[in-house]
């Protein structure tokens, strides 16, 4: 009798989420699959697998790396966030590392929000 535990959609569906985001935000802090597994004490093999969602990554192991990438771990968790963060850097270029304030869609579109709620103000005085 098999007595692993199986994993179902959701479980793959959440991997897959956690890789996509992981892949993402590396991707846009210019760091390569070697740099990022040195940083977190893991070979890059590893990395790869997580970015794939072929291997879960452990709630420590999510701490980390939202540590060492500089971006609030609940960005992991969006599975919008690519979406989200592809829209407002639309048109955009960025030649070096996008910096970590950069990263967080939140307050970008809280700010982005907030100075057109002041230009409506101005433009209704």
């Amino acid at each position: 009798m098999d007595k692993r535990c199986r994993r179902d959609h959701t479980c793959n569906w959440w991997n897959t989420t956690f890789g996509k985001n992981l892949r993402y935000i590396r991707n846009k802090r210019r760091l390569t699959l070697q740099k990022l597994a040195s940083l977190a004490g893991v070979r890059y093999q590893q990395i790869g697998k997580y970015e794939l969602g072929v291997d879960q990554m452990s709630a420590y192991r999510l701490w980390q790396l939202s540590q060492l990438l500089k971006v609030k771990i609940k960005y992991f968790f969006d599975p919008t966030y690519i979406e989200r963060m592809n829209a407002y850097h639309l048109g955009k270029t960025y030649h070096a590392a996008m910096k970590p304030e950069l990263l967080d869609i939140d307050q970008l579109q809280a700010d982005a929000a907030e100075v057109m709620d002041a230009a409506e103000v101005q433009a209704n005085l």
